[in-house]
């Protein structure tokens, strides 16, 4: 008798071939660019792997068999391959490789520090000041940039 351990007889040889690549669950914006990249439905990532994707599109779209998915925050895009649709949601099956479309935003969320009036609103030290009646001047803000909806020259 050898001092081998006993070997599993239900295993599959070919079972890391059948595993799923981890997911990563992502919110992500995208959109989904057919007809040689002349139209496109915009759509939100909710998990990716290395091999595919879990996509929700917005309203109603029909979604074609194959399409180039566009991973702006990212900069990148990637063919793509239909695998099943229930309603807006959809599964899809990597069947390129990346392309890199340019420089990737970068997403950073930073706390804001607390500015003085509302540093002074927590400090329970201090004293209120006396209410004459009389409107409190408008703290001073800064001109606002010539961002949506505004024209700029």
């Amino acid at each position: 008798m050898s001092n081998s351990e006993p070997v599993d007889q239900t295993s599959d040889p070919n079972a890391a071939e059948h595993e799923r690549p981890q997911r990563v669950r992502v919110l992500k914006g995208a959109h989904a660019a057919f007809n040689e990249e002349f139209s496109s439905i915009p759509c939100k990532l909710r998990d990716i792997s290395a091999t595919g994707a879990y996509v929700v599109f917005e309203g109603g779209w029909f979604v074609p068999d194959r399409f180039m998915l566009h991973v702006d925050i990212d900069g990148y895009k990637i063919e793509c391959e239909r695998v099943w649709q229930k309603g807006s949601e959809c599964g899809v099956r990597f069947i390129g490789g990346k392309i890199v479309t340019g420089k990737g935003r970068q997403q950073v969320l930073t706390p804001m520090p607390p500015s003085d009036a509302s540093a002074q609103a927590n400090d329970h030290t201090l004293a209120r000041p006396a209410s004459d009646g009389a409107a409190s001047p408008r703290p001073a803000t800064k001109p606002r940039s010539g961002g949506f909806g505004r024209r700029t020259r």
